[in-house]
């Protein structure tokens, strides 16, 4: 909404109030109605009602595409679409992202948007073998504002293509601060909000908002620092993917995913057909091997691998302890010490860490998940289940009104 689309409304509509995005419009009964933008006849034009939601986020050539399925990438778009439109505040954040790019003086579309966050798996394409590589890059992959943190290949009649949650990305981003925090002089207080907000995330509470609401604001070179570590463990997420791809595991109808409805979350254990766990562990093994004739890459992956590994560990102690559900990981794949047992003894005098670093590695979790239970036991008992946002004590100076700040 432009300024004087704003001033309108706040001129003619009593008690209305200007928002962080557009303009708050109360109701009698306390409740509100947030318009966050105003669609032009040019934009809506040709349009069913249904599809101008999705004005907010994609363009009107890309909500075109959405009617029929032409491709693979066809296919990511409707996911990336079908993942926000049902999503207030997703779509608050892509409208964020949208002004930012938009104010200098770039083309707005959706697709054009996640192409600027591919490097992940295009790093990791690009440590592969010609032959490997040229295989991978035909294969539409990418992020996607997906609740539930997972990645998936999936096998459509529209073709095949790879997906990352970014709620995972954060996961990452949170339990790397908890686990390697300490290194870098963030303190224990921090480091337990931290492992929390990675936990409420699993659990599907943690508002997923972290552009507009920052949990912390960490020093510039403790940011990097973080940064550079998730980046590895989304690298080697996105390779552990690939192998799936590259080993066949995709052919065989008892691995692939099948074609799933829109209307499905695509990590639905129920709507799709499960690797068994040889083919896991294979997978983990082969997202390294595939890239060990690049030495630094695959000893920066092969320490992601680890990480991540180490964190599903952790989750999955900490959900014993509180005799919680399981995530989604737990159920279609092998318990992560097994797979962090099956990769250290695949790879050999390779591994990244040893059978005492691990051990060290293993106990530190430990002494985490138990500090963590610890402190659930002495916090408000909603901790793991209202929804909302949580923050970093040390790095958030003033909390933020929703809609009204961010």
């Amino acid at each position: 909404m432009d300024e004087s689309q704003i001033n309108n409304i706040l001129s003619k509509i009593p008690g209305s109030k200007r928002a962080a995005q557009g303009v708050l419009i109360p109701f009698e009964d306390g409740s509100f109605y947030h318009v966050q933008g105003i669609i032009s006849k040019d934009e809506s034009e040709g349009l069913s009602t249904e599809e101008t939601f999705f004005c907010a986020f994609c363009s009107k050539n890309e909500i075109l595409r959405l009617r029929n399925l032409r491709g693979a990438h066809d296919y990511l778009l409707r996911l990336r679409a079908n993942a926000l439109v049902d999503s207030p505040r997703a779509v608050r954040v892509m409208r964020e992202r949208r002004k930012e790019i938009e104010k200098s003086g770039r083309h707005w579309s959706l697709s054009q948007y996640y192409h600027s966050k591919d490097h992940y798996h295009k790093s990791y394409i690009g440590y592969l073998s010609r032959n490997n590589a040229k295989i991978l890059k035909g294969i539409p992959a990418g992020l996607a504002f997906i609740p539930e943190a997972n990645a998936v290949c999936i096998r459509s009649l529209a073709g095949d293509v790879v997906i990352a949650s970014e709620s995972l990305e954060h996961f990452y981003y949170f339990m790397s601060i908890a686990f390697y925090g300490s290194q870098l002089g963030i303190h224990l207080i921090d480091r337990e909000h931290a492992v929390l907000i990675a936990v409420r995330i699993m659990s599907g509470v943690e508002a997923l908002d972290f552009e507009i609401d920052p949990r912390a604001i960490l020093p510039l070179e403790t940011e990097r620092t973080i940064n550079t570590l998730v980046k590895h463990q989304m690298q080697f997420t996105f390779g552990h993917e690939y192998a799936h791809h590259l080993c066949g595991h995709m052919s065989s109808p008892e691995t692939c995913f099948d074609a799933i409805s829109p209307e499905t979350s695509i990590f639905n254990r129920n709507a799709l057909r499960l690797y068994n766990y040889d083919l896991e562990y294979q997978a983990d093994l082969n997202s390294l091997m595939n890239i060990q004739n690049d030495p630094n890459a695959y000893a920066q992956v092969a320490m992601g691998a680890f990480s991540v590994l180490l964190y599903l560990h952790f989750l999955h102690d900490v959900w014993e302890k509180l005799g919680l559900k399981r995530f989604s990981v737990s159920e279609t794949h092998p318990s992560a010490i097994d797979r962090l047992k099956k990769l250290i003894q695949g790879l050999g005098k390779k591994s990244p860490v040893s059978e005492k670093e691990l051990e060290d590695s293993l106990a530190l979790s430990n002494d985490l998940s138990a500090i963590f239970v610890r402190q659930l036991e002495r916090g408000r008992d909603d901790a793991l289940t209202f929804y909302g946002s949580v923050y970093l004590p040390s790095y958030i100076s003033k909390l933020k009104r929703d809609r009204i700040d961010f």
